[in-house]
């Protein structure tokens, strides 16, 4: 949890996960050998961003 404190750990781990989320939303919905015309990877991952921001405000606030 310590590693989520700095800013760029965040924003990898952020692009990341908007990229799965992307490509696990492509895949999911309908026949994945579609091409894709629609690439929604940095809305993902910048809401995955502001959750982990969220979470580790929370997390510091606790004693």
């Amino acid at each position: 949890m310590n590693y989520l404190k700095n800013t760029w750990i965040r924003a990898i781990i952020s692009l990341l996960g908007g990229g799965m989320i992307a490509e696990l939303m492509h895949i999911s919905t309908g026949d994945p050998n579609r091409p894709m015309t629609t690439n929604l990877s940095l809305l993902y991952a910048l809401l995955v961003y502001l959750t982990l921001t969220f979470l580790m405000k929370k997390l510091d606030r606790q004693p």
